[in-house]
């Protein structure tokens, strides 16, 4: 009898602990309101965007749905707001981001040019 077993480890601090020196402050002000069977997103864009990111950035919203992560949305930077459609009998949270890029003069050879802000989560009301 031949048994295989596989394992996977994730560590956080070996990710946030690489220096990167590149950084998106998070959205603020963020709300979720309902009108029907939409959910109605809203934020503020903070005004403390790093010269060394490329504008436009964008926000992503990722759709948690029954505590299953579905699709992202994404919403341009001169946007404030997002509607969702919903499902009356799901319970829905979402994980709101900024994602932009490093200009090509202030990226390291060999580092990646995305970044993403931490994430904002809002449940729905």
């Amino acid at each position: 009898m031949l048994l295989f077993t596989a394992s996977g480890c994730y560590d956080r601090d070996i990710i946030d602990g690489k220096e990167f020196n590149h950084s998106l402050p998070k959205v603020e002000n963020l709300t979720c309101t309902m009108r029907q069977d939409t959910a109605v997103l809203a934020w503020n864009i903070p005004t403390t965007i790093p010269v060394d990111i490329r504008r436009p950035i964008e926000v992503k919203v990722q759709v948690v749905e029954n505590d299953i992560y579905r699709q992202i949305l994404t919403a341009p930077e001169a946007e404030s707001t997002l509607k969702f459609k919903t499902d009356a009998t799901k319970k829905y949270r979402f994980i709101v981001k900024l994602f932009g890029h490093i200009k090509p003069q202030n990226r390291v050879t060999g580092e990646s040019d995305r970044i993403y802000s931490e994430g904002v989560i809002v449940a729905q009301p």
